[in-house]
C-alpha cells in the first residue's frame, strides 16, 4: 500500500479523536512530557493517561491498516 495513503488515514483517525486526547497523546509524544507531568498538566490521573496513549496508538494502528473505527 501507499504510504501516503497510510498517512492520510492516520492524519485522519487522528483529527476524529477527541480534543483531550489528541493533547494528551501530543503532550507524550510530541512534547517529551513523561505520565506524571502530562497527568498534572491535564488534570487526571496517570492511569487515565496510559489509557488514552493505549487509545489512540489503537485508532491510529487500525487507520493504518484501513480499518474502520
Amino acid at each position: 500500500m501507499m504510504r501516503w495513503l497510510r498517512l492520510r488515514r492516520m492524519r485522519r483517525a487522528f483529527r476524529a479523536l477527541p480534543e483531550r486526547d489528541r493533547a494528551i497523546f501530543g503532550s507524550v509524544r510530541f512534547d517529551d512530557r513523561d505520565y506524571v507531568e502530562t497527568a498534572e498538566l491535564h488534570s487526571c490521573t496517570v492511569a487515565e493517561v496510559e489509557q488514552t496513549i493505549t487509545r489512540v496508538i489503537i485508532a491510529l494502528d487500525r487507520a493504518a491498516r484501513g480499518k474502520q473505527p
